[in-house]
């Protein structure tokens, strides 16, 4: 007779989840004589278990509906196999059972719980608990409202369907629904733990550091009423008291748009595994160029889509880099620097939000020959998906009367030690004009911790433009301000940023913490700030763009040197240093560094291109045929090569041949100014000469 089941458990939230990785413990757990390993996981942290612990979510909708105690009773086990019905009265979290075998982990925080569950051969089942042991009720602060006097149809209803049940229906990003009282009534202990630590409805900024539009969070008074309908029994109410469910739109939010553009084939997600970042290049089918007053996307399988960013690319890269890729788009959370969003426009998705036209006066131009970009955050669900997303523009006859800018706060000096629970990152920027802040988007990995931005106004006043406490990489987006915020000239905006590589931030992706710093790797980390703004006048904006221009260069060359410090192999790094060295007109420079990345990577193209332009500018003719020559001959599709190698035949006299690499500039990038103006100018020669007509 096998003996009687004991227990185990370890709890692991924000403060205590890396000692889940140290020997002592995981040795000590498996020397036990438990049966049954638990683990216990802060709510939160559940995407992190998602991805690092197979099978969790498929798992997730098997939930007991009490915890299972220290000294466990026999029922308790026989209750765990059927993992039915609401999460633990106590624990107010979910649970997964996975009866029969042994859970095998893998990864970042969570190698231990292989070694720990080694040991329990005579297992009868493992668990891993998502929540805390402690009841979710009693680390909350107390109820604003007395238990037992409120019901959902009457008071709880109302919160739910305005702030949660737009994301919580079919086909919405929601893992489940929340339409009804039964709905709701599943997941109440659930929802008191989420809405109580903020964790839903998603929205980082805090409160009284800037007023935004469309702020999906709730009052402290209205997380106190479900604390206290819960605490009360979670009545339902009566019938006459339920009000209707909102009407949502059908289809598109703002109708149907003027032009759609859809992925080419479907994207298919794996069950398991890591978050996907993915990279789709739609071209963008426009006869003729459109003012763009609101783009809506849709993601076509809102399940697994956390959050979109929408950019544009008017040249060819991005389709390079999906077709390197065998599969449809290109990973990686980054895209070619030629693909962006549109000059002074944010353009981003997160799950419930929603669609507005732009205000009078701020469309913005669509070219044509133009692919839109769309990078998605998809995160398995536990079984195969796939995805076809399409984005929907709106058009305007109405050409832009304003032009909006941006302004940025960035540092490419993060270097973040191993261990260290407090580094800072700060920058500051001038304003040069007076100017109006419509919106800001923040931009962190997952060390960051504290985002902090403000303002010092002339008159030594501080103006707060953006506090977040708890930055969260997975819910990242743009936040639009509901008034516009005035800054004088002269005003200097403040970035504070701090970042967390201890133990204890579970969200931190090497265990144990190794040192960090720049880079566009989610696992390097990152620290900028954007804001979009409006200048007063057109020389405002003028000395504004001069400005940003000068700042775009010195922050370009300040990263691709960054790179070098880290790689000094970094063929791209070197590359882009000589074109920028170059810009600045120091050619010396730059040919060191083109030379150097030829050194490294002889079958690169764009090195040979660049110095073709040194030494046509060096009135060194044969040199810089010999190297636009040499261009073209590693890629015959650079159509820049061409273009300027046809200016060199075209000066020589050579018309016939430099109108052949005209046309094939044009053929590879329709949109080549170059060589359009110097097809025109030869036609023009052409109708001059005697006999032509």
């Amino acid at each position: 007779m096998s003996p009687r089941p004991t227990v185990a458990g370890m709890c692991v939230n924000r403060r205590s989840a890396a000692r889940l990785s140290s020997r002592p413990n995981a040795t000590a757990l498996r020397r036990s004589s438990a049966h049954i390993g638990m683990m216990f996981i802060e709510h939160s942290l559940f995407p992190l278990a998602t991805k690092y612990l197979p099978g969790s979510a498929r798992m997730r909708d098997r939930i007991l509906t009490r915890p299972l105690q220290t000294r466990p009773r026999r029922q308790d086990a026989r209750h765990s196999e059927r993992c039915r019905g609401q999460c633990g009265t106590m624990l107010g979290a979910h649970l997964v059972a996975l009866a029969g075998q042994q859970f095998v982990s893998g990864g970042v925080h969570f190698g231990a719980i292989r070694e720990i569950l080694s040991g329990l051969t005579k297992a009868a089942f493992a668990l891993v608990i998502f929540g805390c042991g402690q009841s979710a009720l009693s680390q909350q602060k107390p109820a604003l409202v007395r238990p037992g006097t409120l019901t959902f149809n009457r008071d709880i209803a109302p919160i739910i369907f305005k702030e949660c049940s737009l994301c919580h229906r079919p086909t919405q990003a929601g893992p489940f629904d929340l339409l009804s009282y039964a709905d709701v009534r599943k997941h109440a202990r659930e929802i008191v733990e989420v809405t109580a630590k903020r964790i839903m409805p998603p929205w980082l900024p805090e409160p009284g550091y800037g007023q935004f539009q469309e702020q999906r969070r709730l009052s402290e008074e209205q997380i106190g009423r479900i604390q206290a309908w819960v605490a009360g029994g979670a009545a339902e109410g009566n019938a006459v008291d339920l009000p209707p469910l909102p009407k949502w739109p059908e289809g598109w939010q703002l109708g149907e748009p003027d032009l759609v553009v859809t992925m080419s084939e479907p994207y298919t997600l794996a069950a398991e595994g890591q978050d996907v970042y993915r990279n789709f290049v739609i071209p963008i089918p426009l006869a003729a160029p459109r003012h763009v007053t609101a783009v809506e996307f849709r993601p076509g399988n809102s399940r697994i889509v956390h959050h979109a960013f929408i950019r544009l690319d008017h040249t060819r890269a991005s389709r390079q880099w999906d077709a390197r890729d065998s599969e449809i788009g290109f990973s990686g959370i980054h895209a070619p620097p030629t693909a962006q969003p549109p000059v002074g426009f944010f353009l981003s998705w997160q799950p419930g939000k929603r669609v507005s036209k732009e205000a009078n006066g701020l469309s913005w131009l669509l070219a044509t020959n133009t692919d839109l970009v769309l990078q998605l955050h998809l995160r398995p669900t536990g079984k195969p998906e796939t995805i076809q997303s399409s984005v929907g523009f709106y058009f305007t006859d109405q050409a832009p009367t304003k032009a909006p800018a941006k302004i940025w706060l960035l540092s490419y000096d993060l270097d973040i030690p191993a261990g260290e629970p407090n580094y800072v990152l700060k920058d500051s920027y001038a304003l040069p004009v007076d100017l109006e802040v419509l919106a800001v988007l923040p931009h962190a990995h997952y060390l960051g911790r504290e985002l902090r931005s403000y303002a010092i106004l002339p008159d030594g006043s501080r103006q707060w433009l953006l506090r977040i406490k708890q930055w969260d990489f997975n819910w990242q987006g743009d936040y639009r301000y509901a008034k516009p915020v005035f800054l004088p000239k002269g005003t200097t905006i403040y970035m504070e940023f701090s970042y967390d590589n201890s133990t204890n931030n579970v969200r931190n992706p090497q265990q144990p913490p190794r040192r960090v710093r720049y880079g566009l790797q989610s696992t390097d980390e990152m620290g900028e700030l954007w804001f979009q703004v409006l200048a007063g006048s057109t020389t405002d904006l003028t000395v504004l763009t001069r400005g940003n221009n000068q700042r775009l260069l010195r922050d370009a060359i300040a990263y691709h040197e960054h790179r070098l410090r880290n790689n000094p192999r970094d063929v791209e790094a070197h590359t882009e240093l000589g074109r920028l060295k170059l810009v600045r007109s120091q050619p010396a420079e730059a040919m060191k560094h083109l030379r150097r990345a030829l050194a490294i990577k002889p079958d690169s193209d764009e090195p040979h291109y660049y110095l073709g332009l040194i030494f046509r500018q060096q009135n060194k003719l044969a040199e810089a045929r010999s190297e636009f020559e040499a261009a073209l001959r590693l890629n015959p599709e650079n159509f820049r090569a061409h273009g300027n190698l046809g200016v060199l035949l075209a000066d020589r006299g050579n018309l016939a041949l430099a109108e052949s690499h005209f046309r094939t500039a044009l053929r590879i990038n329709p949109d080549d100014a170059l060589a359009r103006e110097w097809l025109d100018e030869l036609a023009k020669q052409k109708a001059r000469l005697p006999g032509e007509k």
